[in-house]
């Protein structure tokens, strides 16, 4: 009989207890199947290379992991805040208005609009925490629960209705290591999915500045997703990537000016591993300002 259950909370030994995991399923041959709660990881480990974490150890490591989390967020935001581009635009515009024959001027505000996301993501737990963190971040988003194999069926549908500035593909992956060979898309648990996913969503939009698309999850295949049209994606060195770094390049995507680059180096410095994580090509932003402001 098995010493854990279905919505344990483990790491394991052999990977010095590095990556905290949910058990999903547990198989009779005594294989455990895992999903990450951190980060975007499916795994399986034999029971023996389990170990059951407490209700303090698991408090603990969350409260470590959301303050370096909140860190990256809050350094992320404030370096696209403190761009020149941006503090040009907080500034008061001299309307001239033309009212029975005299001549009076009167001071209009600009308005902001960041940037519109449709999030679609596998993990129902992780759609949750998005959706907040959206909310702080002041954006529009769209966020749904979708299986990560089921997201190209509803894809297109859904961009029809929302017709967002930013599309979101994520949810979990993993590459299966023993297999090796790194550029075979059947050797990665939902990569295909992700591709997949990016192809309807370009046969909705191709042009890359009009539909930003980041797409994958931990040790996706990176050059498959950005072969099929996405933006930026996920992993380069197939390495595991954050719950909340598919929202750090929606951010920055939002908030960069339309005439403007995505700040890459923004990315890259407050994503969990950086270049080796998240990778992309060079995007415009989508952040608009308007006249009058509302």
């Amino acid at each position: 009989m098995s010493n854990f259950k279905i919505g344990d909370i483990v790491a394991r030994k052999s990977y010095n207890y590095d990556v905290l995991f949910r058990i999903t399923n547990i198989h009779p041959n005594g294989i455990v199947d895992l999903v990450g709660i951190t980060c975007r990881i499916l795994a399986d480990a034999q029971e023996f290379d389990l170990k059951l974490i407490s209700k303090q150890e698991l408090e603990m490591r969350l409260n470590n992991i959301e303050k370096s989390r909140r860190t990256r967020l809050d350094r992320s935001y404030n370096n696209i805040k403190n761009k020149k581009y941006n503090n040009n635009y907080n500034y008061n515009k001299i309307i001239f208005r033309e009212n029975n024959s005299l001549n009076l001027y009167q001071k209009e505000t600009t308005y902001k609009r960041p940037g519109s996301v449709l999030h679609i993501d596998g993990d129902e737990e992780y759609c949750n925490q998005c959706r907040e963190l959206y909310k702080k971040m002041g954006m529009i988003a769209h966020v749904f629960n979708i299986e990560e194999k089921e997201q190209y069926k509803q894809v297109y549908t859904l961009l029809q209705k929302y017709k967002p500035d930013i599309l979101v593909l994520t949810g979990h992956d993993a590459f299966i290591k023993r297999r090796n060979d790194i550029y075979n898309i059947d050797n990665y648990k939902n990569s295909k999915y992700f591709v997949q996913s990016v192809l309807e969503a370009r046969r909705y939009e191709h042009n890359l500045d009009n539909l930003v698309i980041f797409a994958g999850a931990c040790q996706s295949y990176y050059e498959a997703i950005i072969s099929a049209g996405a933006n930026f994606a996920s992993a380069p060195k197939r390495v595991l990537i954050d719950m909340m770094d598919p929202m750090i390049v929606a951010e920055n995507v939002a908030y960069t000016p339309v005439n403007e680059y995505v700040p890459l180096e923004n990315i890259i410095s407050n994503t969990r591993e950086g270049i080796s994580g998240i990778g992309g090509l060079q995007t415009k932003g989508v952040y608009r300002i308007g006249m009058p402001g509302l």
